[in-house]
């Protein structure tokens, strides 16, 4: 390349790239201004003018890229006058850096666009896979931090890469195509066999080169090439790296658990440290439960010298659920205790890219505290019930107080102890904190009562909680307020009538996607109930229950069944191509959007936290702040 070449696109790359490198500027800024990998940084934080203006703590929070994200930590931060400074190191093999900043407040993610810090090579040119690695999470791993997939700009971000940096189109070449598919609608088929064929002519015939081309032919559908490859492959390297994989695929084909076990027992003897033997082993157990085959699950479990914590809390709900075997769920229970206290002193796994070291200690003490919870459900079924409140208290603190089903179990230990005034204490600060679920309200009246109180004070006693709940959800939906136009659609109904969003202009609009399969998607629908019935009676608003993501045959009948058998009031649409929740960027279900009458997106609500009586009282409070 010569010298005005490079010049020319070096130009360039600021000329497009300046508004990402220099995102927040006003707020953020770092030294050196050309960082290397493995050198002290030093970021420096004005939080003016963001949601942590106000902290009184602040961190900052980063995350290392290579080819994909490589590790996340977080830093302490100190204030001078009104900014705040961090310092850290990276590793050697990182080439670029996204930041965010915690505080009291939660997250400033530069408003979704999170601070960049690009990483430079010693001769100050910009370090190779700096926007690769950048590419990959617009594609796709920002969605850990709450950040919709941005195609547009990962693919300018790739071809920048390609431009600066040739050989490493091939390090990205399967999410690049990806984001052909998604972008270049005229002609993308085209495109893709071009660049899979560039990739075919360079072929060395190593193994990589071969199983790269295999997987691309797979992608797209290239199947005759695709097993011309495989068996290549299977020739040349009969013993290579990726023929474990390709004898996995064997066992995605096999339908009964007794096959499946036959076939892991003998995958398992010849390649015993693959990652797809845990990952067998779980969906066999899930299987077995299914099947109601415990003798089975306990004989597979004592065979397996890598189980974890959650497989044992699995099992041991199982029983519990069915009430069978209560003994044997205690047994099963205390085991995956002992090894998740285990976990959370000498943990065994590598720490998760997306988790600091802090946060990666709190999710294993977490699954310790579920674990605790599921033994000290037990032990109440038992009326063991001075052990299940013991084994309740440390669960409820392993979870910071934080999960509300597991804090109402383990008032329920207090009451069953007799321990009214210590309950009614809890309780009161459990809803205070909003950190309940329905069924506290009759716990928390049983206390009130038994510590003196009457029947006839307990309304005005609890409205206090109900005033302050609804204060805090109010303060929270303020904060979480968005304004984006939402997407038009129009589907078809139970009935077979079409139904467009727009037919709804003027009324607050909830819109809910779910699936017959999807297990907190059926238990809000009690309350989703009560909501519509509540709401959309008077007027006040409209509820479209968007059913996706279904696999099965006749998606009309599946969903129609399930609304008549459940006798639900709701206006269901279908969503058959699951091309409606991809346009509202649905990452997981259920998800609820509630527009404004304009056709604004206004609020989105991930998930059910199991706290019915706050999820209706949510849903008015939101439709009453856009009416």
């Amino acid at each position: 390349m010569n010298n005005y070449k490079a010049a020319k696109i070096y130009f360039t790359l600021f000329f497009i790239l300046s508004s990402f490198v220099l995102a927040g500027e006003k707020n953020f800024s770092f030294k050196p201004e050309k960082p290397t990998p493995a050198t002290k940084i030093t970021v420096t934080y004005n939080p003016q003018s963001t949601v942590l203006e106000k902290s009184s703590w602040i961190k900052v929070y980063v995350s290392e890229y290579s080819k994909s994200i490589d590790l996340t930590e977080e830093y302490d931060m100190v204030k001078k006058g009104g900014v705040w400074t961090g310092s850290f190191v990276t590793t050697d093999t990182a080439t670029g850096l996204v930041i965010r900043f915690k505080g009291e407040e939660g997250f400033d993610d530069n408003v979704k666009k999170l601070y960049l810090v690009n990483l430079y090579d010693k001769s100050g040119k910009y370090l190779a896979g700096t926007f690769g690695g950048l590419a990959t999470g617009y594609a796709s791993w920002f969605q850990a931090f709450e950040i919709d997939p941005d195609p547009e700009t990962a693919f300018k971000l790739f071809n920048k890469e390609f431009e600066l940096n040739p050989s490493l189109k091939k390090d990205y070449i399967s999410t690049y195509l990806y984001l052909v598919r998604n972008i270049n609608k005229e002609n993308p088929d085209g495109i893709i066999t071009k660049e899979i064929e560039e990739i075919a002519a360079a072929n060395s015939g190593s193994q990589d080169d071969l199983w790269l081309l295999l997987s691309l032919y797979r992608s797209h559908r290239m199947t005759d090439k695709a097993a011309l490859i495989e068996t290549e492959y299977k020739e040349k390297y009969p013993d290579g790296k990726h023929i474990p994989i390709l004898k996995f695929a064997d066992y995605r084909q096999l339908k009964s658990s007794a096959e499946k076990i036959d076939f892991l027992k003998e995958y398992e003897s010849s390649y015993p440290d693959n990652q797809y033997i845990s990952y067998m082993y779980n969906e066999i157990f899930s299987l077995l439960q299914k099947e109601n085959n415990i003798p089975k699950v306990i004989e597979l479990l004592s065979s397996y010298k890598d189980a974890n914590a959650m497989i044992y809390n699995s099992v041991a709900w199982s029983l519990y659920e069915s009430g069978n075997d209560l003994n044997l769920a205690e047994e099963l229970a205390l085991k995956g205790i002992q090894l998740a206290k285990e976990e959370i002193e000498k943990p065994k796994g590598k720490r998760p890219q997306l988790y600091t070291t802090p946060e990666w200690k709190d999710s294993r003490k977490r699954t310790a505290g579920m674990i605790m919870d599921t033994y000290g459900a037990i032990l109440l079924k038992q009326n063991k019930n001075t052990e299940a409140e013991k084994i309740l208290t440390e669960a409820v603190q392993l979870m910071n107080r934080e999960e509300a089903e597991i804090n109402g179990r383990y008032v329920s230990s207090l009451l069953a102890n007799g321990k009214y005034e210590l309950a009614k204490k809890e309780l009161e600060d459990f809803f205070s904190k909003v950190v309940n679920t329905s069924g506290m309200k009759e716990m928390l009246k049983e206390s009130f009562i038994k510590t003196g109180g009457t029947e006839s004070g307990f309304d005005s006693y609890f409205r206090k909680f109900e005033d302050a709940a609804k204060a805090k959800i109010i303060a929270k939906l303020q904060k979480e307020m968005i304004n984006e136009p939402a997407p038009q659609f129009t589907l078809t109904d139970l009935n077979g009538k079409s139904v467009s969003l727009s037919d709804f202009k003027g009324k607050v609009v909830i819109v809910d996607f779910w699936a017959t399969w999807c297990g907190p998607c059926l238990s809000s629908f009690p309350g989703m109930k009560q909501a519509v019935e509540k709401y959309e009676s008077t007027g006040s608003a409209k509820f479209l229950f968007l059913n996706t993501w279904e696999n099965v045959e006749d998606k009309k009948l599946n969903a129609a069944d399930f609304i008549k058998k459940n006798n639900y009031p709701f206006h269901v649409l279908l969503d058959d191509k699951n091309e409606v929740v991809s346009s509202f960027k649905v990452r997981g279900i259920p998800t609820k959007f509630i527009l404004d009458g304009t056709g604004n997106i206004r609020f989105k609500s991930v998930g059910f936290s199991g706290n019915t009586d706050e999820m209706v009282e949510e849903i008015g409070i939101m439709i009453s702040m856009l009416e």
